[in-house]
């Protein structure tokens, strides 16, 4: 246990002071007073161009840091130097990052290391490393930012390794959509986003779709001149060409592609990759010389141990080829190497299916499931109280229903009441004992001579039938009576116990019931025509004195009167 712990702490003292050992290194006087953000633009312009400048970008970073032990500097020193090596030095440089990221509790920098290293473990085929780091890198990166969808991309090439193509694609066109969204199509990143979906689409056998981004992932590349990214363009490009059969077209894209490749030997899958797809054209046309490119797959595939599942159908061919020739020691060869070959595709797949159900998916789902679980009790919540209000106002509405009911019920009985008793008169008018104006009057008080004159005046007007005037009003009576609006008004108060309005509607409706009940020629006319014969300019006044006085209606009353004359 002790030589463990002494063997880590001598690997993380390496990793620290001597796999970065700069020494020697002076910066250029052209370099000292760049801050790091043009000293990291420069490094992007030169990455892809000119590495040997890149480096030197790389390093400036990297001493002006730990001089003026500027922990941001160092950090970004490291990842640089990170982009600048594919070998294993590439994680000494991302580990140091990490450390130097949680002295400054940098979220971001740390995101962008665990990223570097799941992408570092997945092109070695290490897919469960790739995917706990991957998850690291998520939980340090800020939701909705571009590292957050960034990592996405990279857990959906994972996806690829499941053939899981649906749940890939959605995760790389994720990435795709926020690049463009946020307008950040000139980046590398967009570049390589756009070769991911050309992969994912040529592995998936939507060979239409990949070749659109391959067309457009060599737009990219004219601005961003990335050798490695039109190797690997030209590479998707070439296999989707013979795919459909072009073998003369699809051999020389190929053959330039493994150029290419050869000025990056660190890019090993797609070596391999390309290498297959040569011998498969070459084994087409009966071209013996496709062995030397399967055998050459072979080679790879043993010492690295990374294998897909495309590259695997060399051993059958390989075989098949040993069994015509009757070589049967190269037959056994290559069966022993493709049951070696099955066995790490088996571990690998396994694994990873396991660790991206377990550490990926399931948390997914059960994210999802604590949001639709609060999305449906939200909904109830919601639903809960529109029933309750629906329920009250059903409720409100049954109400209504039976006091209407209740009403019209009512309307009915004091028809048919009124079809058999009058209308209450209103006070007597023919003699002036029934007053007794010895009480005490209004404040304004009226001599027992005029008032008594006035009863007689109202008496006639009863008589008369001068209510049914529809032009009779309070002024216009006022006058005839040879007195004022007020003491008229004042009058009929103590007279009648009512306002002159309430008198006058009274005197109507008593007259139009009665005549109703007698007159059958009447009861054949329209309320509009009752109410004129009443003295009512419109139905409308018509209905709400009948009602206020008799507690019915008119159209009550004329139905009980038809039913009585039944």
């Amino acid at each position: 246990m002790q030589k463990k712990i002494f063997i880590y702490f001598l690997i993380l003292c390496q990793n620290l002071y001597f796999s970065q050992s700069i020494k020697g290194f002076h910066i250029p006087d052209s370099l000292r007073n760049k801050n790091i953000k043009q000293v990291e633009n420069s490094f992007k312009k030169t990455l892809y161009t000119d590495k040997t400048k890149a480096e030197v970008y790389a390093n400036t970073a990297l001493v002006e840091g730990k001089k003026n032990r500027n922990n941001e500097k160092i950090a970004e020193g490291y990842q640089m130097l990170y982009q600048l090596n594919n070998d294993k030095s590439a994680l000494l440089y991302l580990d140091s990052m990490i450390t130097v990221s949680k002295k400054i509790q940098d979220s971001e920098y740390l995101s962008k290391a665990y990223r570097n290293k799941g992408v570092y473990y997945y092109y070695t085929a290490e897919y469960s490393k790739s995917l706990d780091n991957y998850l690291i890198a998520k939980n340090y990166a800020k939701k909705g930012s571009e590292i957050f969808y960034n990592i996405n991309s990279c857990i959906g090439l994972l996806k690829l390794e499941l053939e899981d193509y649906r749940e890939a694609l959605n995760l790389l066109l994720g990435y795709k959509q926020y690049l463009e969204k946020n307008k950040l199509t000139n980046d590398i990143n967009y570049e390589k986003c756009l070769y991911n979906l050309a992969y994912a689409y040529h592995v998936s056998n939507k060979l239409d779709s990949s070749n659109y981004y391959v067309k457009r992932g060599f737009e990219q590349n004219l601005k961003s001149k990335d050798k490695d990214l039109y190797a690997s363009l030209s590479l998707v490009l070439g296999i989707n060409t013979f795919k459909q059969a072009n073998y003369n077209l699809a051999l020389p894209i190929l053959n330039e592609a493994s150029q290419l490749f050869k000025e990056n030997p660190n890019n090993v899958q797609n070596i391999a990759l390309v290498e297959y797809y040569i011998g498969k054209i070459l084994y087409h046309a009966n071209n013996e010389k496709f062995l030397d490119r399967f055998e050459k797959v072979d080679s790879i595939i043993t010492k690295t141990k990374n294998v897909s599942y495309e590259l695997r159908n060399t051993y059958p061919i390989l075989i098949e080829y040993y069994k015509k020739t009757g070589n049967k020691e190269k037959q056994l060869f290559y069966i022993e190497h493709l049951l070696s070959v099955d066995s790490i595709l088996s571990k690998n797949n396994k694994l990873l299916t396991t660790e991206i159900n377990n550490k990926y998916d399931t948390p997914l789902l059960l994210k999802e499931k604590e949001i639709l679980i609060s999305d449906l009790n939200s909904k109830n919540y919601t639903l809960f109280w529109i029933l309750g209000i629906v329920g009250g106002i059903m409720i409100y509405l049954v109400y209504l229903y039976k006091e209407n009911r209740k009403k019209l019920k009512n309307y009915q009985n004091k028809a048919d009441l009124l079809t058999e008793y009058p209308v209450s008169p209103p006070p007597p008018t023919n003699s002036i004992e029934t007053v007794d104006f010895q009480k005490e009057k209004p404040k304004a008080t009226l001599s027992n001579d005029k008032l008594e004159q006035l009863s007689r005046q109202l008496n006639e007007f009863e008589i008369e039938k001068r209510f049914l005037d529809k032009k009779i009003n309070l002024d216009l009576l006022s006058k005839e009576f040879n007195t004022n609006r007020a003491y008229l008004s004042r009058s009929v108060n103590e007279l009648k116990g009512q306002n002159f309005s309430q008198y006058l509607n009274a005197l109507r409706i008593q007259y139009i019931v009665s005549e109703l009940k007698t007159n059958k020629n009447l009861q054949k006319l329209t309320i509009a025509a009752i109410a004129d014969e009443a003295g009512y300019n419109n139905v409308e006044s018509f209905t709400n004195a009948f009602k206020k006085i008799t507690d019915t209606l008119p159209s009550y009353f004329m139905k009980a009167l038809q039913e009585n004359n039944k």
